[in-house]
């Protein structure tokens, strides 16, 4: 079921012109053959997006979908995703 959380990630991405649909097709077919990679992890390897841009995509899909992606502590380390968690507390008051 996970690959369905990282796809609409993926899509909100591409929707927000973040990435366009070929960097995600890429992505996507890198996943199938390493499926535990996720695809911001992905993007990230394949240079389409630094951490930090990811991270500010990350935020910006939190904050509109009320979603938290899977696996985010993966790939983000306790400070960032505290971060993250803070940013989002403090614009939703």
């Amino acid at each position: 079921m996970k690959n369905m959380h990282d796809k609409k990630v993926g899509t909100f991405l591409v929707e927000n012109g973040i990435i366009s649909q070929d960097q995600l097709q890429e992505a996507l077919e890198l996943q199938r053959d390493n499926p535990e990679r996720l695809i911001g992890e992905i993007l990230v390897t394949m240079g389409v997006l630094t951490k930090e841009e990811l991270v500010m995509a990350l935020e910006m899909y939190m904050m509109t979908t009320d979603a938290m992606p899977e696996h985010v502590d993966e790939w983000l380390d306790q400070d960032e995703i505290d971060l993250l968690m803070e940013k989002i507390k403090n614009e939703s008051k």
